[in-house]
């Protein structure tokens, strides 16, 4: 869950300066007057902080998810009295109509329903810059601000699902399928605090520590694993009867100020790389110019007789998410398969993929697999075929952005990517602490320590190395991965099937880049007379750690963004009272059989049983997946915060 500032507006000091209300919008109420849900010093010290926010003309409900908050806040403070002030403060966006307005004042007041309280609206105008300390002096009487938890900053668009057609969409904001994407930013479970610090590679323990906490050092450590993994030859592994390499894609999503933009630093790693192709692609070009200057000399009878130079390919680790797909491909064959896609916006490769020129799905996907990907070069009138193409996809997005890179499970693209959520950050860091290093510089240290390793990778050109994992960690790879997989078709349904399958194989991949990094700091980094690397027991301790952990952001993202056929079934309006009822009936922590057990005692069939844990942990987050079969209650959102159908 995520940690929330606390705000105190409990010393309470002199009348502020009479508010300015120049945008104030004057409605005439249409509906009969209802008692307002707030005791008279909580209506005087919501309309002061209202005043307050017009006085500062501060817009705080210019997207739809924030017009939505800001919706329910005053249905839940204010009752019906709070319509006025909803206008008012709507009224700050030039998107504002009145009618459009009205209408979903209307629509919050009858589906208001307590998750989303009075304590967003506070906090919503703490962020816009009112001083909560300074307004709570003005109310003796009643201090206190209460302080907001995560649901109930969550955006509540499953409320009102049921009838979400029927809501305009503001003009110029992305509309509903942003808005419910939002409620991701309650979500976070991390992976760095149940691992040994001290087991990790020494090169991915640095890049972790960059970072003070553990999200940020779970962000870090699958940042360098994806960038490094598409610059890593010469290493292959069996699986499934297959060779594969270690590559894969990873999607990292995160609400504004989520500090996802530290990733960019990640970049960095490959950089030393990247000068040493600069430095070759320059020697190539340069000799090609001389060449193509030499076969302009000859006389014609020699030129004839004489092929014309060939102006080489340029090579480059990073293939840009913008590029058509002749471009895109073109891209990777010139560096002999391998490359990475870096992106800090999803939508990069979102519009790429859109259009008819950059529709490159077909080639992520079978680069995921390491099928052959043909293509015609109109240039040189050539077929060309990259017959292994080991390529890495690092993006960074907004859960809004997710539905539009996935509109679909059907093709299979969103099943090879890995997903890890980050969570809002609400407090301010000191910008200006000065630190030895910055962060680029500090990944660059790393991507130049990597560079050595990368290049004894490159020796083993004729006799590439075979990652092994043991006949133990074999079993224990299986046996988790075959509950893992019936566990979670039990509880989202078949389509899961593929996401669980291929995060198996990412699973082994990041299993073979710990054991690549982990010889980083050996002399010699790899045995002269072996062509094997076996997994050390900590780094498939390690790896296995951060797929179990994997599992439950996929899950969520699965169930949440990523539209399918069953989401329509399982979104519900909170939880209906059977499954609230079921819920109740689970002690803090259970089993599935525990589960199964409560199940027949309330005559719940299996199957409704299993969707309804499913909803506890990705749609509702009101209890946690341990592991395979096991789950406990979120303690923070208790039977009595659970959403009530009304």
């Amino acid at each position: 869950m995520e940690d929330f500032i606390n705000f105190d507006p409990m010393a309470w000091a002199g009348q502020p300066e009479q508010p300015q209300t120049v945008n104030e919008v004057k409605v005439s109420s249409v509906e009969p007057a209802t008692v307002s849900a707030a005791s008279p010093d909580d209506h005087e010290k919501i309309m002061a902080v209202g005043q307050e926010l017009l006085r500062l003309g501060a817009n705080i409900a210019d997207s739809y998810s924030d017009w939505l908050r800001l919706g329910f806040a005053l249905a839940d403070g204010l009752g019906s009295e709070g319509r006025d002030l909803y206008h008012q403060l709507s009224a700050q966006s030039a998107k504002y109509r009145e009618a459009e307005c009205e209408k979903k004042w209307r629509q919050c007041l009858a589906k208001s329903n307590g998750r989303t309280t009075i304590k967003t609206f506070y906090f919503m105008a703490q962020q816009a810059g009112v001083d909560l300390s300074e307004m709570g002096r003005r109310f003796p009487s009643n201090p206190q601000f209460p302080q907001p938890e995560g649901e109930e900053l969550e955006y509540i668009g499953m409320v009102l699902s049921d009838d979400s057609d029927s809501f305009p969409q503001v003009e110029g904001c992305e509309g509903m399928r942003e808005a419910q994407c939002d409620q991701t930013q309650g979500f976070s479970e991390t992976f760095f605090d149940t691992i040994n610090l001290d087991d990790l590679p020494s090169l991915l323990r640095d890049a972790a520590l960059t970072q003070t906490d553990a999200e940020g050092k779970d962000k870090m450590i699958l940042g360098t694993l994806c960038c490094l993994s598409g610059a890593a030859p010469n290493v292959y592994g069996v699986y499934d009867n297959r060779r594969v390499y270690a590559p894969f894609y990873s999607i990292i999503s995160a609400p504004p100020a989520a500090d996802k933009g530290q990733l960019t630093a990640c970049r960095q790693l490959l950089i030393p790389i990247q000068r040493e192709l600069d430095q070759q692609n320059q020697k190539a070009q340069d000799d090609y110019q001389q060449k193509l200057a030499e076969y302009a000399a000859l006389d014609k009878k020699s030129r004839a007789a004489t092929p014309e130079p060939k102006e080489p390919p340029y090579r480059s680790v990073f293939i840009p998410a913008n590029s058509s797909a002749t471009a895109t491909y073109q891209a990777l064959s010139d560096n002999q398969g391998w490359g990475v896609i870096f992106e800090t916006e999803a939508d990069t490769m979102t519009q790429a993929l859109k259009s008819d020129y950059g529709d490159y799905s077909d080639g992520l996907r079978k680069a995921f697999h390491h099928e052959p990907i043909t293509y015609n070069r109109r240039k040189e009138q050539e077929r060309v075929n990259i017959y292994c193409p080991r390529l890495a996809v690092m993006l960074t997005c907004t859960p809004g952005q997710i539905p539009l890179l996935l509109p679909s499970c059907e093709n299979g693209l969103g099943s090879r990517f890995i997903f890890y959520n980050l969570s809002r950050r609400l407090f301010w860091r000191n910008v200006f602490e000065r630190h030895d290093k910055t962060l680029d510089d500090q990944m660059l240290e790393l991507g130049e320590r990597y560079l050595h390793l990368y290049h004894a990778l490159q020796q083993h050109r004729e006799h590439p190395l075979e990652f092994l994992l043991s006949q133990e960690q074999q079993v224990e790879f299986n046996r988790f991965f075959e509950g893992l997989q019936l566990e979670q078709v039990g509880l989202h349904g078949d389509d899961l099937i593929a996401f669980v399958r291929r995060l198996g194989l990412v699973c082994f991949r990041i299993a073979m880049m710990l054991t690549l990094l982990r010889h980083e700091s050996f002399d010699p980094m790899f045995d002269p007379l072996s062509q094997s690397l076996v997994c050390a027991d900590q780094d498939f301790q390690t790896a296995m750690t951060i797929a179990n952990c994997l599992i439950n952001h996929t899950a969520h993202v699965y169930a949440n963004l990523v539209p399918h056929d069953d989401k329509v079934q399982t979104a519900a309006a909170g939880m209906a009272q059977a499954e609230r009822r079921f819920f109740d009936s689970l002690a803090g922590e259970y089993t599935t059989a525990d589960a199964r057990q409560a199940a027949s005692a309330q005559g719940i069939p299996w199957k409704t049983a299993e969707r309804y844990l499913g909803n506890f942990v990705s749609r509702h987050h009101v209890a946690s997946r341990v592991r395979n079969g096991y789950y406990r209650k979120i303690c923070s959102r208790t039977v009595s915060s659970v959403p009530q159908v009304r």
